[in-house]
C-alpha cells in the first residue's frame, strides 16, 4: 500500500510540475492621469517578447483604441513607429524582437479629474516594472 501511495504522489507530482511551465501571459495595467490629451499613454511595465510576436487583447476598461510598442532597449528603433488597431474580442498580434524591453502604450484621453486604470493583456511575453 505505502508503495501505491508514494507511486500516486510521484505522478501527481509530476503532472504539477509539467502544469507549472512559464507564464507568459500578464495583465498590464495602463493608467490614463486626469486631464491627459497625449497621443498615447504607457504602461509602467516593461515587456519583452519571448518570440518574435506577441498578442494584444483589450482587457477591463479598455474599449477601440490604438496600440503602439515604445522602444526601450532595442536594436532596430524605427521598427516599431506603428500602432495597431484594438477593438474588444478582437486581439492583434505584433511583430516583435525576441529579447527586447518595451513600453505598451493606448491611444486614449481622459477629459475627468481622476485617474483612469485600464488594462491590456498580452501574451509571448516577460515582464518587469520600469
Amino acid at each position: 500500500m505505502k508503495k501505491a501511495t508514494t507511486l500516486v504522489f510521484a505522478f501527481v507530482f509530476v503532472l504539477g510540475l509539467t502544469g507549472c511551465g512559464k507564464n507568459n501571459s500578464y495583465k498590464i495595467g495602463i493608467t490614463v492621469p486626469a486631464g491627459s490629451t497625449e497621443t498615447y499613454v504607457y504602461s509602467d511595465e516593461e515587456i519583452s517578447p519571448t518570440g518574435n510576436k506577441i498578442t494584444i487583447s483589450s482587457g477591463e476598461g479598455l474599449g477601440d483604441t490604438e496600440v503602439v510598442l515604445k522602444p526601450i532597449e532595442v536594436k532596430e528603433e524605427n521598427a516599431y513607429d506603428e500602432a495597431e488597431y484594438l477593438t474588444p474580442g478582437m486581439p492583434v498580434k505584433m511583430d516583435a524582437e525576441k529579447g527586447a524591453w518595451f513600453k505598451v502604450g493606448i491611444s486614449m484621453q481622459n477629459k475627468t479629474d481622476t485617474e483612469i486604470t485600464v488594462y491590456v493583456e498580452i501574451e509571448g511575453v516577460e515582464v518587469r516594472i520600469e
